[in-house]
């Protein structure tokens, strides 16, 4: 995804988290550590809660925010701040956008996840970046086409495995922000 330059003047590098709900092998996750490391800021993680999300039920939304808790936990050991805000999620990524130096945002592939990182990519004042997080090899590299069977996918993959499966070790933070105050939900 495209967005402007990366912001001078900027207080962190933001990671929109929304399809990886998770701190650990999250790929998007320690490239904006990365960028955070190299820009010499601290990393802010916002999540968007809606109300309205399509399909999901109350017992969806508890494993869901029991994961988030977890996950606000090992992102608080790393010195990385999360932050779950009620709200759209592209606006809720808009708003923390505007102070961030980059978004970098998980890959969605449900026609809402694609509408939610286009809008963001269209309207962010900043850099965005997609990061593939839940396949090993990105789908465009298996298949132009979409594949009808595990049998006609599955040798495409192994033949990129070489390439893709590689360890994902946690960058360090180099600028912890978990001290840093944000307007959002209790997730404890």
């Amino acid at each position: 995804m495209n967005g402007s330059d990366i912001c001078v003047e900027a207080d962190y590098v933001l990671y929109w988290i929304q399809q990886s709900q998770r701190a650990e092998y999250n790929h998007a996750l320690e490239y904006a550590v990365q960028q955070a490391n190299n820009l010499g800021l601290g990393v802010v993680v916002v999540f968007g809660l809606t109300d309205d999300y399509p399909e999901a039920n109350l017992r969806h939304f508890t494993f869901m925010l029991d994961g988030l808790i977890e996950t606000q936990a090992q992102l608080e050991k790393r010195g990385i701040k999360l932050v779950v805000r009620r709200g759209s999620p592209p606006d809720v990524a808009l708003e923390f956008g505007l102070d961030a130096a980059m978004i970098v945002c998980d890959r969605g592939y449900l026609k809402h996840q694609k509408i939610w990182r286009d809008k963001v990519a269209r309207k962010s004042v900043c850099r965005v970046v997609q990061v593939e997080s839940d396949v090993i090899v990105p789908v465009e590299t298996v298949s132009p086409k979409a594949e009808y069977a595990a049998r006609t996918i599955r040798p495409k993959i192994q033949k990129h495995l070489d390439d893709y499966l590689i360890e994902i070790k946690p960058v360090k933070v180099q600028h912890p922000n978990v001290n840093r105050s944000f307007d959002g939900l209790e997730c404890a």
